[in-house]
């Protein structure tokens, strides 16, 4: 795990190394064990490592081939590199460590870019070969670690973190267009950034740079396996294959030259994989948990009962509000951008604490998007379905009634036109009406609504003939993780820790794909026909039910068939001191209204309303804009 920096010059040879140098040490928090370069003409390949796999000096990094062709740049880990190993080895080939960069670096040499199709892990890497005067820079299938570019005509550069390009590339301008995006839905999605002309390379993709030609291939997509769906294997079968590839993914993950641990929040998934790393560890397993002060916003009972049973070495971290708003204000500063919500503070500050004891944590992130976890949402096109066809519908006129009354409660309107037009409703955190309240208006809300809607319906479009229910899993493993795994990286990785996602292992995705819906929401009793999604999730069934099912034996109920809950942070208690007066610091001086980016009329209302003290929804909108705030002033206000 660490960060890489890279340049590729078209025209001028001439690289200033002292100021790349300056560059790459502002990722030395990714990589604080080592820092080295790599320079020939027109190329410069920078590296900050944290040691995980062989603590040697021979395993630093840029890494260059015997024959002296080949430089990589690495940031990741390849958890299958004792295997691959294993098959270079049989093929001739000698090592020279024991890291997983020299099997990269050499299965590259053996099966050129298609070595990647070999690769478990998560990566971000680039290869220049010299005799072909190429460079491929590639992102692993699913997105978990970082991979940002710029280009220019001069110039193509290549970064873990967007301050490093920041620092090569010149001033650069705010994106504006990014922040209807953000408010709606975490993050910008649309492969873009903050900084206009800096980009987020897609998850499966590699670029391919050869003197000025720059050109992107998709290596990988999952879609192919929901196809699989019409051939039910039986629930015996997939709980079965589920454990085998769980313990696998797990175990693969339990391979460090460092002390690790895991994130035990109390919920499902980290229960889970606690539980497996507990079977496959002579040692006992270190455990962490986090949660506030104030009474109800933490997990500790839940997390206790699995500490105990499987007798891990678990430690509870409480933390107060009095010191949120620093850290949030320095944790922007990692991020390179607003944070998409309140829990990556606590996410870093354990981070911080578990660093003391850990250099490498796993981490439930994932499990959701891939066995229907958020049941409200994942639930909703059957009210979409019902409403559509209710004519259809064996009811009652007084149950239509119902039905319809709920329908329009719920969702503020009495149909959709079609199944995007319903998901862009369920899944826009912040609707385009209030983002239209609470931003300027010299910002095109509704041509940029178009923009996103387009990117959801091309990936609807590849499952055209699909049920909407896999359409929506399809998007949440396409766009709602990646801005999960952003999160987890950038805490985890502001404390110079490493976190391992073993739900994000690609081969348990597309086994995921391969499940009958009916395996991962599962009805549990008769349900009454005029309640909505919200209403019937986690009471009429259960959400998750394939992976809870599998797990029955080893984690306990309580855990298990317990109401999904987010990790709990007490916003709305905040609003009713502190942190209303600092919002309207932040977001109606001058300096912020001279921005003409938002509404200070009605920012200033809602600050001056009851509701935010009582409402989440409302309380978060401020938040965001207040983290949108600190951003601008971090990077584009003159010092």
């Amino acid at each position: 795990m660490c960060g890489i920096l890279g340049q590729i010059n078209y025209l001028s040879s001439i690289v200033d190394k002292e100021s790349f140098t300056k560059a790459l040490d502002l990722q030395s928090h990714r990589g604080p064990d080592y820092g080295d370069i790599f320079q020939c003409e027109k190329i410069i390949f920078g590296h900050r490592r944290l040691s995980i796999i062989d603590l040697d000096v021979e395993a630093k990094q840029p890494m260059t081939s015997q024959c002296g062709n080949y430089v990589l740049v690495f940031n990741g880990e390849i958890y299958n590199y004792l295997e691959l190993k294993e098959e270079l080895i049989q093929k001739g080939y000698q090592f020279v460590t024991q890291s997983d960069t020299e099997v990269l670096l050499k299965s590259f040499i053996e099966y050129g870019i298609a070595c990647i199709e070999k690769l478990i892990g998560m990566f971000a890497f680039a290869i220049f070969d010299k005799k072909r005067e190429t460079t491929y820079i590639v992102r692993d299938r699913l997105g978990i670690k970082p991979l940002y570019y710029y280009k220019d005509d001069n110039k193509f550069i290549f970064s873990s973190e967007i301050k490093s390009i920041l620092a090569l590339s010149g001033k650069q301008e705010f994106n504006r267009d990014a922040v209807s995006s953000y408010l709606a839905f975490r993050y910008p999605i649309l492969n873009d950034t903050f900084f206009k002309n800096i980009f987020s390379l897609a998850p499966a993709y590699y670029i391919t740079v050869q003197n000025k030609r720059v050109s992107f291939t998709e290596y990988w997509n999952v879609s192919e396996k929901f196809k699989e769906q019409k051939q039910d294997q039986g629930e015996a079968y997939y709980i079965s294959r589920l454990k085998e590839l769980m313990d696998s993914s797990v175990k693969l993950r339990m391979r460090s030259d460092v002390p690790l641990g895991s994130f035990l929040s109390g919920g499902v998934d980290s229960s889970i994989i606690t539980a497996l790393m507990a079977k496959n560890s002579q040692k006992k397993v270190k455990t962490f948990t986090i949660g506030f002060q104030e009474e109800g916003f933490n997990e500790f009972e839940f997390a206790h009962m699995l500490a105990d049973k499987y007798e891990t070495d678990h430690k509870e971290i409480i933390i107060a509000s009095d010191n949120y708003i620093e850290t949030m204000e320095l944790l922007i500063g990692y991020k390179d951008a607003p944070l998409s919500v309140p829990n990556e503070v606590p996410l870093y500050l354990m981070s911080k604490e578990l660093k003391k004891d850990i250099t490498v944590v796993l981490s439930g992130e994932g499990a959701d998007e891939i066995f229907g976890g958020y049941g409200r949402i994942f639930r909703s096109p059957y009210d979409y379905e019902r409403i559509k066809n209710i004519d259809k519908l064996s009811l009652s006129n007084e149950e239509k009634e119902s039905l319809c009354k709920n329908f329009i409660k719920k969702y503020c309107r009495d149909s959709f036109q079609n199944e995007i037009d319903h998901f862009m409703n369920i899944y826009s955190y912040t609707s385009i009406d209030e983002r239209k309240k609470l931003l300027s208006r010299t910002i095109d809300i509704e041509h940029l609504e178009v923009e996103l809607q387009e990117k959801f319906l091309s990936y609807f479009n590849e499952l055209e003939d699909d049920s909407y229910y896999n359409k929506l899993l399809y998007v949440f493993e396409k766009v709602h993780l990646l801005g999960l795994l952003h999160r987890v990286d950038t805490t985890t990785m502001a404390a110079s820790v490493e976190a391992r996602v073993p739900f994000v292992d690609h081969r348990l995705v597309e086994f995921a794909f391969s499940i009958p819906i009916q395996y991962k929401l599962k009805w549990i009793k008769e349900r009454p026909a005029f309640l909505m999604s919200d209403q019937l999730s986690e009471e009429y069934d259960t959400p998750k039910y394939l992976l809870k099912k599998a797990y029955e034996d080893i984690i306990p109920k309580e855990i298990l068939y317990r109401k999904k809950m987010g990790f709990p942070v007490p916003l709305n208690h905040w609003f009713k001191g502190g942190f209303n007066s600092y919002a309207r610091k932040k977001l109606l001086s001058t300096k912020a209204k001279d921005r003409d980016l938002y509404n200070t009329e009605e920012i200033e209302k809602v600050l001056s309303s009851k509701n935010i003290q009582t409402n989440h929804s409302l309380a978060m909108k401020i938040w965001m804009l207040v983290n949108l705030e600190l951003f601008l002033e971090k990077y584009f206000d003159e010092e």
